[in-house]
């Protein structure tokens, strides 16, 4: 059984928002509009972070960090789930199944990365993919009133092909693979190259890894 994973590599990313478009339309996720901007109602599976570290204009010191769920092997929003809606699968994908979830935003307290969010807008036909259906479920768009996240893309998983912000990504600082093959890309970076995960004191175990600059 493969163990997926992800590696954003810092060095390539150019915070060009190809991944978040993709993202969007591959999985349906509700547009932002000016209107959903100021009611604070966007909605994002993954979104790239400007971090900024010093400096001042015109040589701002800023780091980019593409963030999305980071795809916990230890998962606290599973924990918190009081329906199971929230579940892991055992490739270590985390997934939503929007029938079970009542709404109570249980796993968005607990989830310390902040990468869920609430469905609050209706659908929207600009995005519909019928056929980005995540496992378990039966609809292709999220509802509204359920817990919407990253699902590492796992219907196109399922058949054999990278998420939609790997295939998508003019630079390549995204690569996506089976963390447990000894001969995988993932394997051979991680041993190669400086990289961390988002606060590893949360004892989250993150899946994501970013390979820091160098």
């Amino acid at each position: 059984m493969a163990r997926y994973g992800m590696i954003v590599d810092l060095d390539r990313c150019v915070a060009c928002q190809a991944c978040v478009i993709a993202c969007k339309i591959e999985n349906n996720v509700p547009s932002s509009t000016p209107e959903s901007f100021k009611g604070r109602q966007m909605n994002f599976r993954t979104r790239v972070v400007p971090l900024f570290k010093g400096g001042k204009y015109p040589n701002p010191r800023v780091d980019i960090y593409p963030v999305l769920c980071n795809q916990c092997d230890n998962p606290p929003c599973v924990a918190a789930c009081p329906t199971g809606a929230t579940y892991q699968r055992p490739d270590g994908i985390v997934l939503v199944d929007w029938e079970k979830c009542i709404g109570c935003r249980y796993c968005m307290a607990t989830c310390p990365y902040s990468q869920r969010s609430l469905i609050q807008l209706e659908e929207t036909a600009q995005y519909n993919n019928p056929t980005a259906v995540p496992p378990g479920n039966t609809r292709s768009t999220p509802p509204k009133g359920k817990v919407d996240k990253c699902t590492f893309c796992a219907h196109l998983v399922d058949k054999g092909q990278p998420p939609a912000c790997v295939t998508s990504c003019p630079a390549e600082a995204r690569i996506f693979g089976d963390l447990d093959d000894p001969n995988g890309k993932l394997k051979e970076l991680l041993a190669n190259r400086n990289s961390t995960v988002l606060r590893p004191d949360f004892g989250t175990e993150p899946q994501v890894f970013y390979l820091l600059k160098g």
